[in-house]
């Protein structure tokens, strides 16, 4: 194992960059390693003993659109092999439905999706969690319509909001899936409201911009310690310095 911290990011979707997350995880000595999986860069069958964590990314397809995104078989199977090593990942958004299906849960449809800026409610189980140990009322941003609505046998469910039952979820030591999107600030979801996807369309807003707007310096001196207590804790697990 390598000393330097590397995070090899899945980007599913073009709009979807690790962008905040990244930042905030470089400012702790990680390199970003960043597949293109949208512009067809090939994606790994195993994780190489110098990566230190795993990051996929969301994207407007689902998790099993195969036949939109072929290279999802490809992540699926990889996510497969870090969990079954304990390789520390943080999927996010569509990267935890991935990570959900990987470890043999179930994605299905939401019955009401959320965009926007929602409160997020921390479980029993956050109470001892080293890196989301969470207040109530958290303020997140989501745009999903799809949720992972059976978690993996072996997962632990630390939060849910009003509308979603497993916001975020643990395997191991450090694997985590979020269905919201730390990594995103006002102009991610301006790009995304701009050319507007089936969950946007299906929600019933107009926009979404002037609440992400007043909320996005709370979101980012809420979160940026939460992405790198992750940050630590995966380079723990992986004896990196």
């Amino acid at each position: 194992m390598s000393s330097q911290r590397i995070l090899l990011v899945i980007q599913n979707d073009e709009s979807d960059p690790p962008h905040l997350a990244g930042q905030w995880l470089q400012e702790i000595g990680y390199e970003l390693r960043v597949i293109r999986a949208f512009a067809g860069e090939p994606i790994p069958q195993q994780i190489d003993d110098e990566i230190t964590a795993l990051m996929p990314l969301g994207g407007h397809m689902g998790a099993m659109d195969d036949h939109v995104a072929p290279w999802l078989a490809a992540e699926r199977a990889l996510l497969a092999d870090a969990i079954a090593r304990d390789i520390p990942i943080l999927g996010i958004c569509l990267g935890a439905q991935l990570l959900g299906i990987a470890g043999g849960g179930v994605v299905t449809r939401a019955a009401r999706g959320e965009i926007g800026i929602y409160r997020i409610e921390p479980t029993f189980d956050a109470a001892n969690d080293p890196v989301f140990d969470i207040p109530f009322g958290t303020s997140a941003a989501q745009w999903h319509e799809d949720e992972i609505s059976t978690l993996p046998p072996n997962a632990t469910r630390l939060a849910q909001s009003e509308n979603c039952n497993n916001q975020i979820f643990k395997i191991g030591r450090a694997i985590y899936g979020v269905q919201f999107h730390p990594e995103a600030d006002l102009s991610i979801v301006a790009g995304w409201e701009s050319e507007p996807d089936n969950a946007f369309t299906t929600v019933g807003k107009k926009t979404v911009l002037p609440e992400v707007e007043a909320a996005q310096a709370e979101l980012a001196l809420f979160w940026k310690p939460v992405i790198q207590r992750w940050g630590e804790l995966a380079s723990d697990v992986r004896g990196t310095n």
